[in-house]
Protein backbone atom coordinates (compact mmCIF):
# COMPACT_ATOMS: atom_id res chain seq x y z
CA UNK A 1 0.00 0.00 0.00
CA UNK A 2 2.82 2.43 0.51
CA UNK A 3 4.46 2.04 -2.59
CA UNK A 4 0.65 2.52 -4.39
CA UNK A 5 0.31 5.45 -2.31
CA UNK A 6 4.01 6.53 -3.20
CA UNK A 7 3.06 6.09 -7.17
CA UNK A 8 0.36 7.56 -6.84
CA UNK A 9 1.58 11.20 -5.12
CA UNK A 10 4.25 11.30 -7.72
CA UNK A 11 1.58 10.89 -10.60
CA UNK A 12 -0.12 13.82 -9.27
CA UNK A 13 3.20 16.32 -8.97
CA UNK A 14 4.28 15.58 -12.20
CA UNK A 15 0.57 16.95 -13.78
CA UNK A 16 1.19 20.13 -11.75
CA UNK A 17 0.72 22.87 -14.45
CA UNK A 18 3.66 24.53 -11.90
CA UNK A 19 5.69 21.33 -12.54
CA UNK A 20 9.56 22.69 -14.22
CA UNK A 21 9.83 21.85 -17.52
CA UNK A 22 11.42 18.87 -18.52
CA UNK A 23 14.31 21.16 -20.51
CA UNK A 24 17.79 20.67 -20.60
CA UNK A 25 19.72 23.63 -18.85
CA UNK A 26 21.50 26.25 -20.95
CA UNK A 27 25.40 25.66 -21.60
CA UNK A 28 28.15 27.63 -23.17
CA UNK A 29 27.34 25.85 -26.30
CA UNK A 30 23.30 26.12 -25.99
CA UNK A 31 21.22 28.96 -24.52
CA UNK A 32 18.18 28.43 -22.64
CA UNK A 33 15.99 29.11 -25.70
CA UNK A 34 17.73 26.73 -27.64
CA UNK A 35 19.50 28.91 -29.98
CA UNK A 36 23.43 28.63 -30.44
CA UNK A 37 25.52 29.98 -27.35
CA UNK A 38 28.69 31.95 -27.67
CA UNK A 39 30.66 28.22 -27.21
CA UNK A 40 28.97 26.38 -30.03
CA UNK A 41 30.62 25.19 -32.43
CA UNK A 42 30.11 22.02 -35.35
CA UNK A 43 32.38 19.52 -36.99
CA UNK A 44 33.14 19.84 -40.50
CA UNK A 45 33.79 17.52 -43.29
CA UNK A 46 34.59 18.71 -47.21
CA UNK A 47 34.34 16.24 -49.50
CA UNK A 48 36.17 15.64 -53.08
CA UNK A 49 34.53 12.66 -54.90
CA UNK A 50 34.83 10.47 -58.11
CA UNK A 51 32.69 7.91 -59.47
CA UNK A 52 31.88 5.92 -61.70
CA UNK A 53 28.50 4.28 -62.68
CA UNK A 54 29.37 0.38 -64.06
CA UNK A 55 25.96 -0.28 -66.16
CA UNK A 56 27.05 -3.99 -67.37
CA UNK A 57 28.07 -4.68 -63.77
CA UNK A 58 25.73 -3.13 -62.49
CA UNK A 59 28.27 -1.47 -59.85
CA UNK A 60 29.40 2.17 -58.60
CA UNK A 61 33.13 2.32 -57.92
CA UNK A 62 34.49 5.90 -55.97
CA UNK A 63 37.26 7.32 -54.92
CA UNK A 64 37.64 10.86 -52.97
CA UNK A 65 39.04 12.51 -50.43
CA UNK A 66 38.07 13.74 -47.27
CA UNK A 67 39.03 16.89 -45.15
CA UNK A 68 37.63 16.46 -41.79
CA UNK A 69 37.68 19.64 -39.04
CA UNK A 70 37.89 18.71 -35.56
CA UNK A 71 35.98 21.87 -33.92
CA UNK A 72 34.88 20.42 -30.81
CA UNK A 73 36.71 21.17 -27.79
CA UNK A 74 37.94 17.44 -27.00
CA UNK A 75 40.50 15.19 -28.81
CA UNK A 76 39.33 12.65 -30.67
CA UNK A 77 41.44 9.32 -30.76
CA UNK A 78 38.89 7.36 -33.77
CA UNK A 79 36.47 8.92 -35.82
CA UNK A 80 32.97 7.19 -36.91
CA UNK A 81 31.78 6.56 -40.60
CA UNK A 82 28.43 5.86 -41.86
CA UNK A 83 28.23 2.62 -44.37
CA UNK A 84 25.06 3.76 -45.38
CA UNK A 85 25.22 0.58 -48.28
CA UNK A 86 25.60 -2.01 -45.85
CA UNK A 87 21.84 -2.07 -45.58
CA UNK A 88 21.82 -4.30 -48.33
CA UNK A 89 24.46 -6.30 -47.20
CA UNK A 90 23.62 -10.19 -45.68
CA UNK A 91 22.53 -10.52 -42.35
CA UNK A 92 22.03 -6.98 -42.04
CA UNK A 93 19.97 -5.50 -39.30
CA UNK A 94 17.45 -4.33 -41.64
CA UNK A 95 17.27 -7.29 -43.36
CA UNK A 96 16.42 -8.83 -40.60
CA UNK A 97 14.20 -6.46 -39.24
CA UNK A 98 12.12 -6.26 -42.86
CA UNK A 99 10.77 -9.97 -43.21
CA UNK A 100 8.33 -9.76 -44.87
CA UNK A 101 9.53 -6.20 -46.96
CA UNK A 102 8.82 -2.85 -45.01
CA UNK A 103 6.29 -1.53 -46.35
CA UNK A 104 6.11 1.83 -46.01
CA UNK A 105 3.29 4.47 -47.78
CA UNK A 106 1.17 1.74 -49.07
CA UNK A 107 4.34 0.35 -50.99
CA UNK A 108 7.49 -1.50 -50.56
CA UNK A 109 10.93 0.45 -49.22
CA UNK A 110 12.99 -2.27 -48.73
CA UNK A 111 12.66 -5.58 -50.52
CA UNK A 112 15.22 -8.06 -49.03
CA UNK A 113 13.47 -11.07 -50.52
CA UNK A 114 15.15 -11.27 -53.61
CA UNK A 115 17.60 -13.98 -54.64
CA UNK A 116 20.90 -14.14 -55.74
CA UNK A 117 21.97 -10.44 -54.98
CA UNK A 118 24.38 -9.85 -52.49
CA UNK A 119 24.96 -6.11 -51.26
CA UNK A 120 27.06 -3.62 -49.09
CA UNK A 121 30.11 -1.79 -49.83
CA UNK A 122 33.44 -2.69 -49.80
CA UNK A 123 35.76 -0.22 -48.32
CA UNK A 124 38.87 -0.68 -50.52
CA UNK A 125 41.17 1.92 -48.67
CA UNK A 126 40.55 4.65 -46.00
CA UNK A 127 43.91 5.90 -45.14
CA UNK A 128 45.79 9.24 -44.01
CA UNK A 129 49.04 10.34 -44.56
CA UNK A 130 49.80 7.54 -46.88
CA UNK A 131 49.01 4.47 -44.49
CA UNK A 132 45.44 2.77 -44.28
CA UNK A 133 43.72 3.22 -41.12
CA UNK A 134 42.53 0.38 -38.38
CA UNK A 135 39.21 0.20 -39.15
CA UNK A 136 35.97 -2.22 -37.64
CA UNK A 137 32.94 -2.31 -39.22
CA UNK A 138 29.83 -2.16 -36.96
CA UNK A 139 26.57 -3.18 -39.82
CA UNK A 140 26.12 0.28 -41.60
CA UNK A 141 28.61 2.20 -39.22
CA UNK A 142 32.60 1.95 -39.42
CA UNK A 143 35.12 2.82 -36.51
CA UNK A 144 38.29 4.39 -37.55
CA UNK A 145 41.31 4.44 -35.57
CA UNK A 146 43.08 7.76 -36.03
CA UNK A 147 47.19 7.77 -36.26
CA UNK A 148 47.53 9.91 -34.28
CA UNK A 149 45.12 12.00 -31.85
CA UNK A 150 43.24 14.90 -33.19
CA UNK A 151 43.14 18.24 -31.52
CA UNK A 152 40.34 20.74 -31.31
CA UNK A 153 41.25 23.08 -34.34
CA UNK A 154 42.98 20.49 -36.39
CA UNK A 155 42.24 18.77 -39.39
CA UNK A 156 43.10 15.49 -41.15
CA UNK A 157 42.36 14.29 -44.56
CA UNK A 158 41.20 10.69 -45.58
CA UNK A 159 41.71 9.30 -48.74
CA UNK A 160 39.40 6.96 -49.61
CA UNK A 161 38.37 4.21 -52.25
CA UNK A 162 35.37 2.29 -52.35
CA UNK A 163 32.66 0.09 -54.26
CA UNK A 164 29.58 -1.22 -54.14
CA UNK A 165 26.23 -3.18 -56.15
CA UNK A 166 23.16 -1.55 -56.58
CA UNK A 167 20.34 -3.51 -55.87
CA UNK A 168 17.73 -4.68 -58.47
CA UNK A 169 15.05 -3.44 -56.04
CA UNK A 170 14.91 -1.18 -53.31
CA UNK A 171 13.78 2.23 -52.43
CA UNK A 172 14.18 5.09 -50.35
CA UNK A 173 16.59 6.77 -52.83
CA UNK A 174 18.59 3.33 -53.75
CA UNK A 175 18.00 0.65 -56.29
CA UNK A 176 17.60 0.49 -60.21
CA UNK A 177 15.66 -0.44 -63.34
CA UNK A 178 17.47 -2.88 -65.07
CA UNK A 179 20.40 -1.20 -66.52
CA UNK A 180 18.53 1.82 -67.89
CA UNK A 181 17.85 4.08 -64.43
CA UNK A 182 19.33 4.39 -60.90
CA UNK A 183 18.67 5.84 -58.40
CA UNK A 184 21.73 6.51 -55.76
CA UNK A 185 21.21 8.10 -53.18
CA UNK A 186 24.19 6.79 -49.65
CA UNK A 187 26.55 6.22 -52.26
CA UNK A 188 29.79 7.51 -50.78
CA UNK A 189 31.17 6.60 -47.06
CA UNK A 190 30.46 10.01 -44.97
CA UNK A 191 31.37 11.10 -42.08
CA UNK A 192 29.09 10.57 -38.72
CA UNK A 193 27.99 13.26 -36.97
CA UNK A 194 29.86 14.35 -33.82
CA UNK A 195 28.45 16.91 -31.73
CA UNK A 196 27.68 18.69 -27.87
CA UNK A 197 24.44 16.78 -27.34
CA UNK A 198 25.11 13.03 -28.13
CA UNK A 199 29.11 13.39 -28.77
CA UNK A 200 28.80 10.39 -31.81
CA UNK A 201 25.95 9.67 -33.45
CA UNK A 202 26.02 6.00 -34.45
CA UNK A 203 22.76 4.43 -34.56
CA UNK A 204 22.51 2.05 -37.41
CA UNK A 205 20.90 3.38 -40.44
CA UNK A 206 17.22 1.36 -40.89
CA UNK A 207 16.19 2.39 -44.17
CA UNK A 208 13.36 4.62 -42.50
CA UNK A 209 15.45 7.59 -41.66
CA UNK A 210 16.43 10.96 -42.96
CA UNK A 211 19.87 12.18 -43.24
CA UNK A 212 21.61 13.46 -40.28
CA UNK A 213 25.25 15.14 -41.52
CA UNK A 214 28.13 17.61 -40.58
CA UNK A 215 28.21 20.53 -43.04
CA UNK A 216 30.98 21.19 -45.81
CA UNK A 217 31.85 21.94 -48.88
CA UNK A 218 31.29 18.93 -51.80
CA UNK A 219 33.72 18.72 -55.47
CA UNK A 220 31.99 15.99 -56.91
CA UNK A 221 32.96 14.42 -60.45
CA UNK A 222 30.64 11.81 -62.20
CA UNK A 223 31.50 9.35 -64.66
CA UNK A 224 28.18 7.30 -66.52
CA UNK A 225 27.66 6.28 -69.80
CA UNK A 226 27.00 8.34 -72.68
CA UNK A 227 23.51 8.70 -73.17
CA UNK A 228 22.46 9.11 -69.42
CA UNK A 229 21.17 12.28 -68.02
CA UNK A 230 22.13 12.92 -64.14
CA UNK A 231 19.76 14.52 -61.85
CA UNK A 232 21.80 16.08 -58.43
CA UNK A 233 21.88 18.83 -56.25
CA UNK A 234 24.29 21.75 -56.66
CA UNK A 235 25.75 23.39 -59.09
CA UNK A 236 26.80 22.14 -62.79
CA UNK A 237 29.92 22.83 -63.80
CA UNK A 238 30.07 21.67 -67.06
CA UNK A 239 26.65 22.18 -68.64
CA UNK A 240 28.34 22.45 -72.43
CA UNK A 241 29.64 18.68 -72.27
CA UNK A 242 26.90 16.92 -70.90
CA UNK A 243 23.91 18.92 -72.15
CA UNK A 244 22.91 19.91 -75.36
CA UNK A 245 22.41 23.38 -77.38
CA UNK A 246 18.71 22.75 -77.19
CA UNK A 247 18.90 21.24 -73.37
CA UNK A 248 21.02 24.61 -72.12
CA UNK A 249 18.15 26.89 -74.13
CA UNK A 250 15.85 25.09 -72.15
CA UNK A 251 17.41 25.45 -69.06
CA UNK A 252 17.98 28.99 -69.71
CA UNK A 253 14.46 29.84 -70.15
CA UNK A 254 13.09 28.44 -67.17
CA UNK A 255 15.26 30.61 -65.65
CA UNK A 256 13.42 33.66 -67.30
CA UNK A 257 9.68 31.85 -66.94
CA UNK A 258 8.58 31.94 -63.40
CA UNK A 259 5.65 30.18 -62.22
CA UNK A 260 5.98 28.21 -65.68
CA UNK A 261 6.84 24.43 -66.11
CA UNK A 262 9.53 23.85 -68.49
CA UNK A 263 10.74 20.58 -69.47
CA UNK A 264 14.67 20.79 -70.27
CA UNK A 265 14.31 16.91 -70.86
CA UNK A 266 10.73 15.57 -72.48
CA UNK A 267 9.38 12.13 -71.80
CA UNK A 268 9.84 11.36 -75.23
CA UNK A 269 13.76 12.20 -75.83
CA UNK A 270 14.32 10.24 -72.22
CA UNK A 271 12.27 7.33 -73.47
CA UNK A 272 14.18 7.10 -76.72
CA UNK A 273 17.93 6.81 -74.77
Amino acid sequence: MLVLLLVLQQSVADSSPFRPLALPPPTPTRGASGAPGPRYWQQRADYTLEATLDTAANVLRGTGRIYYVNRSPETLDYVWVQLDQNIFAPASISGVLNQPPLLFAGGVVFDFSAKGFVGGITVDRFAAGGRQLTTKVFGTMMRVELPRPLGPDLGITFDIAWHFPIPPYGGGRMGRVGSRFYELGQWYPRMAVYDDVHGWNTLPFLGAGEFYLEFGDFDVNLTVPAGFTVMATGALANPSVVRSAQERARLAGAFTSPGQTVQVITRQEATAN
